[in-house]
């Protein structure tokens, strides 16, 4: 592990408005936390060329433009604990090598108390398959489910090795106890997709719910469908989130998302509703391209949905607190 790229010194600040940027501090490795945030910034293993080496210090930089609180979720997180822990030591032409040293770091993290929470940010969608056989490793004798939020299946053969096309193949072949039959597909959607990698999908037993059906449906019942299938026979649930399952207006930061998209929105409120769900137990956010942003919208929208998934998480460490005292003030 080395340091965050970036700390965010403390600036304005409202006394009675906490801001996320003096709420999540660098770890000193001693003290407890209820969440952690690592940066896995690997993008060597992208099809196409990519920046996302440096979306983990893009979340940090996004931090100034968001509060502790959220309305719409009314949860807020100032009373949890969350640091991030740095990033991992990333080689920077051996690919191979910086998927080992993730699977290997994390798998330590993980191992050292499974209590705490971790939040990956990649990085490209490659670095979800050595986080997920690490989580794996450090939960052994635990059946784990999938919950995949894309735009593509990212189910494509090995021919040009671990690419961030191949992590869900990977996970499947990998000889985890991880059941097709418990992998669920989000938001698969637009011209950029196989019917072959579709077939192959459900073919070992994987359930895909695409954008269009997001569209016609409820994002409540599908994320709920989601948990009943990943969960079903399972210990945990690992969730990982490329960004480019959004629509492409929110989107401009990263390499594939089409107008066929699903909106921010139903992405947050589906990640509010797993925070909650007592067997998903890790998550990831990839994919995000910082080169190719537009005045931070990609980079704000993420950081978004992982403090919506954090608002779910919230609610379910403090059985159903929402963080604050609602009682009205009349004073100032």
């Amino acid at each position: 592990m080395k340091e965050p790229g970036v700390v965010i010194n403390a600036r304005f600040e409202d006394r009675h408005e906490p801001r996320v940027w003096n709420w999540i501090r660098p770890w000193d490795f001693d003290s407890n936390f209820d969440v952690g945030i690592v940066g896995a910034g690997l993008s060597t293993t992208s099809i196409l060329p990519t920046s996302c080496y440096l979306a983990p210090d893009a979340f940090r930089l996004s931090t100034p433009g968001f509060t502790t609180y959220s309305p719409d979720f009314d949860v807020d997180l100032q009373t949890m604990v969350v640091r991030d822990l740095g990033d991992v030591s990333i080689p920077i032409v051996n690919q191979f090598e910086a998927l080992n040293r993730i699977e290997d770091t994390m798998e330590k993290l993980w191992s050292v108390d499974q209590n705490k929470f971790l939040i990956l940010i990649g990085g490209d969608h490659a670095v979800t398959a050595p986080a997920a056989r690490a989580f794996a490793k450090a939960h052994k004798g635990h059946k784990m489910g999938l919950i995949h939020f894309d735009a593509h299946n990212d189910v494509r053969v090995m021919d040009h090795g671990p690419t961030n096309g191949t992590p869900i193949r990977q996970l499947l072949e990998s000889g985890l106890d991880f059941d097709g039959k418990n992998l669920v597909q989000v938001g698969i959607h637009g011209f950029m997709n196989s019917s072959y990698y579709k077939r192959w999908v459900e073919g070992h037993g994987g359930t895909i719910f695409t954008g269009r059906q997001m569209r016609q449906s409820n994002i409540t019942k599908i994320a709920r469908d989601a948990l009943e299938i990943a969960g079903n026979g399972t210990d945990s649930i690992y969730i990982t989130v490329d960004i480019d399952v959004l629509e492409s207006a929110y989107t401009p930061g990263t390499g594939a998302a089409t107008p066929e998209g699903i909106h921010p929105m139903d992405l947050y409120e589906a990640l509010f509703i797993m925070g909650q769900h007592p067997k998903v137990a890790a998550i990831d956010f990839v994919e995000h391209d910082p080169s190719t942003d537009v005045v931070r919208i990609t980079g704000r929208t993420m950081t978004g949905a992982v403090l919506s998934f954090m608002s779910g998480l919230f609610l379910r460490r403090n059985d159903g607190w929402c963080g604050y005292d609602q009682t009205p003030i009349t004073g100032d």
